[in-house]
Order: structure tokens, then C-alpha cells, then sequence
């Protein structure tokens, strides 16, 4: 039986493009990058390739971190003897990935310290618009959170003084709770949104609950389309809550195992997001 160590995080990758072909656009994207260094480290994409369940097709692969050249300690066993000895490339972390081509949702698990969240998104974003000599492109991944969870959090506020919204077009598809709001960003070939709602401490805070045009927006950064960063009071302790505080994870295999067995693991999650955008 498989070992279910890893976990993986769910999605939206962001695209901002002019493309013909999305499947050939996001292949060109993650097998012709040119790696990219950070400080002594290197990064790229490896293993890159189409596996298919069902009627779903993905791609996937490894975002890599690895060092062009470092001295490892081995031993030599004719002296009986430590030593130094430098091994080129040597992988310092990898974090696999699964991308659904129509949709745009990913899966992927970050490696413990070598690989974080952030670095994930942000770095796969570079290289992937690298290989693209960005030339008129640009793509962000945003989490997507579990339904109505971050509504529940609002609820528990005693005060809410601030709501910062960040929002971005649809692709390809949008919900019926926020399709005004995304037609409206399409129809003025808006790239993004920024909305900042303050709200004075004599004020009372903001009443966002009953707001439906509010709770449009915060939903449309919970299915990935962006984020929503709530901020008030809770049991007289200021706090902050964010729809990517706690995203849709799954428990699946580790990387020894095939890429279609993990995915067959991920397969529910994914056809539950693909509902809930159709």
C-alpha cells in the first residue's frame, strides 16, 4: 500500500496570456525554461510530462532546487578515510506538481525546509514566464479554500475595520455568486482589482455580512481568483484572516511512487473543484 506522507495543496494557476493552444502554451512554459538562480541555488522544471485519468488530463512534473556544484563528504574506502569530493547539480528539493490544462488548478506539496509555499508560486511563475521571454505574459497561483470556511471566520469578529480585496479575471470559467463581478473585470479588460475598505475605530467597523456585493468578491478569492485579507478584532485580540490562510490539501503518496498512482489519490478533490465551478 502506498504511504500517504505528503501533502498537497490546491490551486488556481492565473493566466494572463494571448495564446491559440492552452495545452501547448502551458508545455512550452514548463520544458523550455531556462533555470533560474537564487543566490547559490538553481531552479527549474524536470519530469515534465501528460498522464490521464479518466477523461482528465494533466501535466505534470518537479519544480527542482539544486546546487551546480557542492562539495559532498564521502568516504574513500581504499584509504578508510573521509573526503571531500564535489558533485555537480545535486538536488537540494523538489516539489511535484499536477496541473489540470482546462481549468487551471494545481496540486502540489512543497518540500519541508528546501522548497516553501511561497517560493513554490512565486519561482514557478518566474520560470514559467522565462520560458516565455516574458513576452505578454503573466501567471499567479492563489489558494483555493474550502467553501464558506472563511465566512465563518467573519462571523466570529467582534469588529471588522478593514477588507483588502485582490482579484483576478477568470479562466475560463466563473460561479453564478460572482459572475457579475468577473464579467464586469472582463469587460474592461481589467488584468486585476485592488479594492481597500477602511472603516474608523468609532465607527463600529463594517458591516460585511449583508453585503452581497462584499461577499461576491471574498468568494471569488476563495475559488483562487485572487485574496481577501479580513481585519478587526476578535476577543479583544486585533487579527487578520485570509482566504489563503487554510487551502484545500490532501493527503497522497510520496514522490517514490508513480505520478499516476499519486494523482489517483487527488483525482476526487480535483472533480469536486471541477464541480464547483461548473
Amino acid at each position: 500500500m502506498p504511504d500517504f506522507d505528503v501533502k498537497y495543496i490546491f490551486g488556481r494557476l492565473n493566466l494572463i496570456a494571448t495564446f491559440t493552444d492552452k495545452k501547448k502554451y502551458f508545455l512550452k512554459g514548463l520544458t523550455k525554461s531556462k533555470f533560474v538562480q537564487k543566490r547559490n541555488f538553481y531552479w527549474d522544471f524536470y519530469d515534465v510530462s501528460i498522464v490521464s485519468v479518466g477523461d482528465l488530463e494533466f501535466i505534470h512534473g518537479f519544480l527542482v532546487k539544486y546546487h551546480p556544484n557542492k562539495d559532498e563528504e564521502v568516504v574513500d574506502p581504499r584509504e578508510h578515510k573521509f573526503k571531500d569530493q564535489n558533485v555537480p547539480n545535486i538536488v537540494i528539493g523538489k516539489a511535484r506538481f499536477f496541473l489540470h490544462i482546462n481549468s487551471g488548478i494545481i496540486a502540489y506539496h512543497h518540500a519541508s525546509s528546501a522548497i516553501s509555499e511561497s517560493q513554490f508560486c512565486s519561482i514557478f511563475a518566474e520560470l514559467f514566464e522565462k520560458s516565455h521571454e516574458n513576452f505578454f505574459v503573466n501567471i499567479e497561483i492563489q489558494s483555493i479554500q474550502e467553501e464558506f470556511e472563511i465566512f465563518t471566520a467573519i462571523k466570529e469578529f467582534d469588529c471588522i475595520s478593514r477588507v483588502k480585496i485582490y482579484l483576478h479575471p477568470s479562466n475560463p470559467s466563473n460561479r453564478e455568486l460572482w459572475k457579475h463581478v468577473d464579467e464586469r473585470l472582463k469587460k474592461l479588460r481589467a488584468d486585476s482589482y485592488n479594492e481597500d475598505i477602511y472603516s474608523s475605530k468609532n465607527s463600529g467597523g463594517l458591516e460585511i455580512e449583508e453585503d452581497n456585493e462584499i461577499i461576491s468578491k471574498i468568494s471569488m478569492a476563495s475559488d483562487g481568483y485572487g485574496k481577501a485579507d479580513i481585519i478587526g478584532r476578535f476577543r479583544n485580540e486585533d487579527k487578520v484572516v485570509s482566504t489563503g490562510d487554510n487551502p484545500i490539501s490532501v493527503d497522497a503518496p510520496s514522490d517514490e511512487h508513480k505520478a499516476v498512482t499519486v494523482l489517483e489519490k487527488l483525482i476526487k478533490t480535483f472533480m469536486k473543484l471541477l464541480e464547483r465551478y461548473s
